[in-house]
């Protein structure tokens, strides 16, 4: 039976067939196997059954006491759920040692002293944590290296002193103007967002929104009517169980601009025109110079910068319902004009009513860059009627 991946215990030791005083022989053995076998079974289930029910209540017993441990860490942001994200995960608090051994143990449960005994090393390891998280992204916004925590210092500190610092690094981080720019994604997250935080989280690709393009979030936050000390989550998140207010931008063509835009949509695309403005800019003094002949750089872009937000203009156009319905129309006669591009329908050539049909729309439609800009410098992949207008201005 052990040859057969059953446990000592869970051999059927009751059995009349067992209990012989002589050994079996290989006759006897074919006849009470299936027998045996079927009991050795039903008793090895049985044990894991109980064993994953005793292991349960052990994780329970110590998720309790991580959760308790998370909410004294996170002191007065504790209130704030979201923001529980800058400690470690429960899986990191598990692995450690001593818990580790505690959740291995055969026990039914775990006794309260036990845990009491792990409770200080648990706070430890929540506070530390936190503390990593939120001084790396003080260091993002700050143009400061990642690892520069400054261990040291936070040493002099108590758990109490250092859970109040942290309360003030984290109250400042969540302001709205302290976004960050995430690359891999191509937008803008804000803390405590859950992009940033858990176990794929790479803040080494983060970079300060400011640092790339200052003033702009504050530009966008009084185009809305909204203050610099606004937290993220006001913008960023709809009114209890309402969707986020959307917006259309005031600078691009009314008749592909993007319309029912979210706060952070809106300031990814102004920081998207940004990044590709001036590398554009650049690609296009070098190529002038080049073709010149000239040895001094260009006192001016020859690129007209549209999305520039220090310049005069409105940054969000009006989302009143006659402005909404003006647009849509405009946008809809567009590509009703230009037609659709006739590989999204399979080689059909027809056009669409309304960019908001539902039956004759295809399920996925073809976007595509501009040629015609230097070679890696097109803006962001366009629908057809668009990228016709990007071609005729």
């Amino acid at each position: 039976l052990s040859e057969l991946g059953y446990h000592e215990v869970d051999c059927p030791r009751w059995n009349s067939e067992v209990y012989k005083a002589e050994a079996l022989t290989d006759e006897e053995w074919k006849r009470v196997r299936p027998i045996l076998v079927e009991a050795a079974e039903s008793n090895k289930n049985r044990r894991i059954l109980n064993e994953t029910r005793r292991k349960n209540r052990r994780s329970r017993d110590l998720r309790l006491l991580w959760n308790k441990v998370v909410a004294v860490a996170s002191g007065t942001r504790a209130v704030y759920k979201a923001e529980r994200g800058a400690c470690p995960i429960l899986k990191e608090f598990l692995d450690l040692a001593p818990v580790a051994a505690l959740l291995e143990a055969d026990t039914d449960g775990i006794p309260q002293h036990e845990l009491h005994s792990i409770r200080p090393d648990a706070l430890q390891f929540a506070i530390q944590g936190r503390r990593r998280y939120l001084v790396k992204l003080r260091n993002i916004r700050d143009g400061l290296p990642l690892d520069e925590l400054n261990d040291e210092e936070w040493s002099t500190l108590s758990d109490n002193e250092t859970i109040a610092q942290l309360d003030t690094i984290a109250a400042d981080l969540v302001r709205a103007v302290n976004g960050f720019w995430d690359p891999t994604r191509k937008t803008v997250v804000w803390y405590p967002s859950a992009r940033m935080s858990g176990p794929d989280a790479d803040l080494g690709v983060l970079a300060a929104a400011e640092a790339l393009a200052r003033g702009l979030i504050s530009k966008v936050l009084e185009a809305i009517g909204k203050g610099p000390n606004t937290e993220a989550g006001a913008v960023t998140s709809g009114d209890w169980g309402r969707n986020p207010m959307l917006y259309r931008c005031a600078r691009c063509d009314e008749t592909v601009a993007p319309h029912f835009t979210t706060f952070t949509e809106m300031v990814s695309h102004f920081l998207e025109n940004k990044v590709w403005f001036d590398k554009a800019s650049d690609a296009r003094e070098k190529m002038v110079i080049e073709a010149s002949g000239l040895k001094d750089p260009l006192p001016y872009s020859t690129i007209f910068n549209d999305h520039d937000w220090n310049a005069r203009g409105d940054l969000i156009a009006s989302d009143n319902s006659r402005d909404k319905a003006r647009v849509a129309k405009l946008q809809n006669q567009l590509e009703a004009a230009y037609g659709n591009d006739p590989e999204d329908y399979d080689g059909e050539d027809f056009t669409t009513r309304s960019r908001r049909s539902t039956n004759k729309v295809p399920e996925r439609r073809i976007r595509r860059i501009c040629l015609l800009c230097p070679e890696g410098f097109s803006p962001q992949p366009m629908y057809f009627a668009a990228l016709k207008v990007h071609i005729e201005h």
